[in-house]
This record gives structure tokens, sequence and C-alpha cells, in this order.
């Protein structure tokens, strides 16, 4: 293998290992303080969510891990701390027929993920967030795909929050740097876990949190995910911003809502029949959510507008998720629907793009395959989920692909154009059988597993060699 993941995350360790004795001075025990509460069951999505305060008490912090989790700055006072922790992902894949063709053929490969993190808390209103991250693959037929698989070395976050004002639980916080950002269901705006190289943004976020409100506005730009060692700077040519607001919404049971826009400018973007160009685009749309009793709803309705070089966008967007789960019986079953549709471009020839433009959508959403992004898309999912024990849940979520113009083509996650719709009139793209297996060991331990087969629909066929893909992946999770 050209990489060690255990010589990569060596220079991680030896970065952040002095940290675990900056304070032991401060290590003193307070028998007055309460009994050791229980940890959260599970563990948030972005690593900087966690709350280790828990700790604050020298008994609750009984082993070694307790001891790096929180290291006390002060004798007394729980938010002057230090927090160390980290994250490996071991992954395998294989996926046969790439691309619905033989060409490159396709393979089992290994990929690894490790970060290691330090959280520094000054105070109510300072704290400094850092990670060190390394993502790698070995064995991929065709080598690592830019900008998902692979970045040998790298800082993946860097940031300060600055509380600059607070009242009650009321609050204003700016946080300035390398961060992880993810919004709503997302659909839009996500980490992109599904990947060996999870995003990150660059830039300012203000959070202001009043009442039942919490509105986020910010200014953002990605990070350049090259492959090399401290070689990932902010993306210039791009740029992000936006304001998005999530409050109760009472006239729907149990429900909320939210509410944005969001602002995108991209120097080179390529979309099928008009060749690339500067896109300059506006998103505004609403999501209705909520989980009543056995219940659960998603819907979202998005509107963009524009401009790609000399020509206007117009693009739309809805995506619909029903779920009713049935906890009386044995395996606590949950079916649920999805529902999708995805603007694509009805005449290339015209003066109007009306390809919908997903952003930094979500990894995975149908599958972890990932096949193609959602963009000239209609797309039907139905879902069963079946708890075979307290830890153990298994997973069928077939679904159906169409495009919603047959003027456009097929665009890959990156965005670029995988499929030329130029060469077939047929809608349907194709379906999948898949089934997932997903077993939580503890709060720091998680196994997953999916298996799909993709059948190849009109449009593949009459585009592509049009071959059957089976994907499987499988990866355990380690958290600290």
């Amino acid at each position: 293998m050209r990489y060690s993941g255990l010589a990569t995350v060596a220079p991680l360790v030896c970065f952040l290992a002095p940290f675990g004795v900056v304070s032991a001075w401060a290590q003193t025990t307070n028998e007055g303080q309460p009994s050791c509460p229980s940890p959260p069951s599970t563990l948030p999505l972005m690593t900087y969510d966690e709350d280790v305060r828990y700790l604050e008490n020298p008994a609750c912090r009984t082993g070694f891990l307790n001891s790096l989790q929180f290291i006390p700055l002060r004798s007394e006072g729980e938010n002057y701390y230090l927090s160390l922790g980290g994250w490996i992902r071991e992954r395998g894949e294989y996926v046969s027929n790439p691309n619905w063709s033989s060409s490159p053929s396709g393979n089992t490969y290994l990929m690894q993920r490790y970060f290691l993190h330090m959280d520094l808390h000054l105070g109510e209103r300072f704290r400094f967030f850092g990670e060190l991250a390394s993502s790698l693959v070995d064995g991929r037929n065709g080598g690592p795909r830019p900008g998902l698989d692979e970045k040998q070395l790298y800082v993946h976050q860097g940031f300060f929050d600055l509380g600059l004002w607070r009242s009650g639980k009321d609050s204003l916080t700016l946080r300035a740097g390398r961060h992880e950002m993810a919004l709503g269901s997302e659909n839009l705006v996500s980490t992109r876990d599904g990947r060996n190289i999870r995003r990150s943004l660059n830039g300012f976020r203000l959070t202001w949190v009043s009442g039942d409100w919490t509105v986020d506005a910010f200014a953002l730009k990605p990070t350049l995910d090259n492959s090399g060692i401290f070689n990932d700077p902010p993306n210039h040519a791009d740029s992000f911003w936006g304001v998005y607001a999530v409050r109760p919404f009472r006239i729907l049971p149990q429900g909320n809502a939210d509410v944005y826009y969001l602002g995108l400018d991209n120097q080179d973007v390529p979309f099928d029949g008009k060749g690339s160009g500067r896109e300059q685009r506006q998103t505004v749309g609403t999501r209705l959510w909520g989980t009543p009793s056995h219940w659960d709803y998603n819907e979202e309705f998005t509107f963009q507008f524009g401009s790609f070089g000399p020509d206007n966008i117009r693009a739309w967007a809805v995506s619909t998720e029903t779920g009713y789960r049935i906890d009386s019986i044995v395996l606590k079953p949950r079916f649920g629907l999805r529902a999708v549709a995805f603007s694509g471009d009805q005449n290339p020839a015209s003066r109007t793009l009306g390809t919908f433009n997903s952003i930094y959508e979500k990894g995975p959403y149908f599958t972890y395959a990932e096949l193609f992004s959602r963009r000239n898309l209609i797309a039907l999912q139905p879902s069963a989920e079946l708890k075979l024990s307290k830890t153990i849940s298994l997973t069928a979520n077939p679904a159906f692909y169409w495009r919603e113009s047959t003027s456009d083509g097929l665009y890959a996650i990156s965005g670029a154009v995988i499929v030329s719709g130029q060469k077939s009139n047929a809608s349907y793209i194709a379906s999948q059988a898949s089934v997932q297996l997903q077993w939580k060991m503890n709060r720091n331990l998680t196994w997953f597993t999916e298996y799909g087969h993709f059948f190849p629909g009109e449009f593949l066929k009459e585009s592509r060699p049009g071959r059957n893909i089976n994907f499987w992946t499988a990866w355990l999770d380690m958290r600290l």
C-alpha cells in the first residue's frame, strides 16, 4: 500500500498529546459535587456539538479517556476546560461496473479516515476548536476520486466562537474560521459524511437565539479538497452566503418550520448542452417538519433564480418524506416513503437554465453508492426499517429514478455531467434494490454495512453500455 494509516495518524497524535498534561494540577476532588450523570446515549453529527461538561466532577473521570475528554483549567468553573478526542473510520467498499460501464473495471478497495480534535473553552464567551484529519484510499481502480476520497493530512476545522451577547437562554455568537456546517435536513448544506472526506467551509457565521427562533447568517468559501499534505486552502473561485431560520410551527402537529435564503457564486460550472460558465444563483425555500406520535414528516419546497453567463436561472425542487412507526408489535417497524423532484433544463438552446443546483448536498441521500446528484431527477423511495434488537436495525430502501427533463443529463455529486441527455429521449434512469444493517455497539462504536444492486433503465442503456452495478460498503466508526 502507498500509505500506512498508522504512520499518517502518528503526527496528529504527536500534535495533540502534549495537551493531555496541560493542567493536571487543576484536577482536585470536590466531595460536595453531585453524583455522576449518565452521558448522552448517542454522539452528535458534529464533533464540536458534544457537551462534555458532565465530566466536571473529578469522580466522574474514572478512566484515561475521560481524563482527556475533560481537562479542567481551573479548580472551579465548568466553562474553563480543554477537551481532546478523535474519530476513526475503517471502511471497505466494492463497486462493479462504475458509471454503468466496464471501463475502468470495478474492484474492492479500502478507505481510512482519521480525526483528532482539541476543544478549548475559556469561560462562556470564548472557545477555540481545532481538528486535524487524514483521509486515505488504497487499491481503487482508477485511483482516488478528486475531492472525495483522499487528502493525506489536512486541517479539517479550526475556528473560534465569540459570545457577543447573552441574556438568559437568548444569545448572539460569532464563529470565524474553518468549520463543518449542516442546515435543516441537509438537502442543500451538509457535512458529506458518506464520503471519505467530510466537507468544511471557511468564513464567518453569526448565530442568534431568541425565544423560539434560531437564525444563522453566514458568508463562507468551500475548502479545496486537494490530495497531499496541508494542501487545502479555501476555494476563492466560489462564494456561499445566506440566512437560515428555524422555529416551532404550532399550526402543524408537533410542527417546526425552516425558512432560508442562500446565495452561490461559482466561477466555472458545467451544465449539459450549455457548456461551462459563471453561475450566480439565489435560493429561497421553506421546510415543514415534525414528529407527532408515531408519525414523522419532512416537506421541503425550494425555488432558485439568478444567472448563468448571459442566461437566466429558473429552477425548483420539491422533497417529501413521511414515515410511520409501530412500536406495539415485534421488530417495531417504521415504514417510510420519500418522493422528490429536482428540475432539469427544458431546452439547452433557450436563454433560461432550468437545472436545479443541490449546492453542498447531503451524502448519502438515496444510497451510499451516490451514483448521481439531485439535479434533473424524479425519485420514489419506499423504505421499511426493522429493530432486530435495541442496538441493531435493518432497513430495506429500494428506489426508482427518472429524469425530470429529457433534454438534460445526469450529474455527479461533484456537479460534473456524467451522462449527457442529448443521446436519448428516454426518461427512466434506473432502479435499485438495497438493504442496510447498522449495529450501535455503544455510544462510541458503530458498525454499518449496505448492499445495493442497480438496474439501468432505458436512458442508461441508450446512453452508456448500461451494465448493472453491484455496490457494497461496510465500516467501523470509533469515536472518543
